[in-house]
């Protein structure tokens, strides 16, 4: 090679290895260096209690959950109030993620472990974000398939997945975050019962004493028998055990949908009055209660809801045969 040639490579070496570093310098960073074992999201455990938004988003359904001055509530169902404890689960659980094993960082392998958001479309990838009090974020970060011991994730403008240690369930079904119980009354609290259907047919049960002690059918027909001394006491338990399917803003039945009213006593005094309807396949329930029932269920712990008089709840299926009851129907047939 001559003198000039040799001289010529050079200048081109040394211009590619320039273009090089400069290439280097301006590409995005998407890692940092970690170390097996460290906090994920270390700023997260100092900020628990300042923070003010959870978003979650895997393409199919978006949860939106707020914290305003009575607690948390999720935003995407009006506000309706959410579990306080399984929030502070899924919060902590994030804040202990720890790095553990690096995994890939080719996009076309993210599929393989549920981290390709939002191109997933059976929702399996999930995006979550973190927000405090001053609209910052404290974390955002993909979730993936979960292992025995871990979850896979990818914070977001990082190449790199990872597989942690400790678990995360942030579910994307909204009655998992929900209050879906509207009371916390025992059956052995109620007194009476009035079942008014849309046929003007009336049942009315009561009992004397809270324990040990059946309902018996108040207008029973002269002449006619009880298919059991037990047959009435189920129809306590509509409202002990009630919950919801789902929640929307108040919406006033309409005569032609209407299925049943029903007047529930309490040996404290308490009256709850609802009304049942029908909206397309499903049963709806709202909730009627004066101002000092109401007050003496709050003062008790008996209602999970303070301001029950702006919802409409969709009744689950396993109620529907309780609250269509009719005084037919517990009766000997002849």
């Amino acid at each position: 090679m001559s003198e000039k040639s040799f001289i010529h490579l050079l200048i081109l070496t040394l211009v590619l290895l320039v273009a090089a570093t400069i290439s280097s310098l301006i590409q995005p960073k998407f890692e940092t260096k970690v170390n097996r074992g460290e906090l994920i999201f270390q700023n997260l455990n100092s900020e628990l209690n300042n923070i003010s938004k959870i978003k979650i988003d895997n393409g199919l359904n978006k949860i939106v959950i707020g914290k305003n001055q009575t607690g948390w509530v999720m935003e995407n169902k009006y506000n309706y109030k959410v579990k306080d404890d399984v929030v502070k689960e899924n919060l902590i659980q994030i804040a202990r993620l720890r790095f553990f094993e690096k995994k890939t960082e080719n996009p076309s392998l993210y599929s393989r472990i549920d981290l390709h958001y939002p191109n997933d479309e059976e929702g399996n990838s999930k995006l979550i974000l973190i927000l405090n009090q001053n609209n910052e974020k404290l974390s955002e970060f993909i979730q993936g398939k979960v292992k025995k011991n871990g979850i896979y994730i990818k914070k977001s403008g990082d190449k790199s997945t990872w597989l942690t240690t400790g678990l995360l369930s942030m579910p994307i079904d909204d009655n998992d975050w929900l209050e879906t119980k509207i009371f916390d009354i025992k059956n052995e609290e109620i007194k009476k019962i009035k079942l008014k259907h849309a046929d003007k047919s009336i049942l009315l049960v009561s009992k004397k004493k809270k324990e040990n002690e059946n309902f018996v059918i108040d207008n029973l027909p002269k002449g006619e028998t009880p298919k059991s001394d037990l047959i009435a006491n189920f129809l306590s338990y509509f409202l002990s055990n009630l919950t919801f399917e789902d929640v929307i803003e108040r919406k006033e039945a309409i005569k032609e949908n209407f299925i049943t009213e029903a007047e529930f006593e309490l040996f404290n005094d308490i009256v709850i009055n609802t009304i049942v309807f029908k909206d397309g396949d499903n049963k709806w329930i709202n909730f009627n209660i004066d101002e000092n029932s109401n007050q003496k269920l709050k003062n008790d712990n008996l209602i999970q809801v303070n301001d029950i008089g702006n919802w409409t709840y969709k009744l689950p299926k396993t109620k529907y045969n309780t609250i269509d009851t009719k005084l037919k129907d517990l009766l000997v047939e002849d």
